[in-house]
């Protein structure tokens, strides 16, 4: 008999900008990126048991931001249709705002899957695209476990 595991929808939280925290690498110190953080703040706790994931978002140059996550370290995966959902809205929302040339350089560089994303969008859809991911996210049925 196989027993399903309940998927517990994790928290979100979401890094942008200079970060408070430093890691050593060699005999170096150097300020964490949004990315850095969003990776260490990615898991599950181990006392509660309770999963958590990072999302950074990162200013590009021509008022675009990248925002991404990797969901690795909480053993579940997106499924695929919010993955095609995701990708979707992303592709229908930003071929409004760029030009075909900076669109082109844009989807070159986006990458959604089920297990992290990473993609550009417009400054100004910024918040708009955290409301989704927030509610992508923090859906437990959005999630499939390894």
């Amino acid at each position: 008999m196989t027993s399903s595991a309940v998927i517990v929808a994790p928290h979100i939280q979401f890094f942008s900008g200079k970060q408070d925290s430093y890691t050593q690498v060699g005999s170096e110190w150097r300020r964490l990126t949004a990315e850095d953080a969003a990776r260490l703040h990615t898991g599950v706790n181990r006392e509660t048991r309770e999963a958590s994931v990072g999302v950074y978002v990162e200013r590009r140059p021509n008022d675009l931001v990248r925002v991404g996550f990797d969901l690795w370290r909480i053993g579940s995966n997106l499924r695929p249709p919010v993955v095609e959902r995701l990708e979707r809205r992303w592709r229908q929302r930003e071929e409004v705002n760029l030009s075909k040339s900076m669109l082109r350089s844009v989807c070159r560089r986006a990458h959604i899957s089920r297990s992290f994303a990473r993609f550009e969008i417009s400054l100004h859809r910024l918040e708009e695209w955290k409301s989704e991911l927030s509610a992508v996210l923090s859906n437990p049925e959005s999630y499939e476990q390894l």
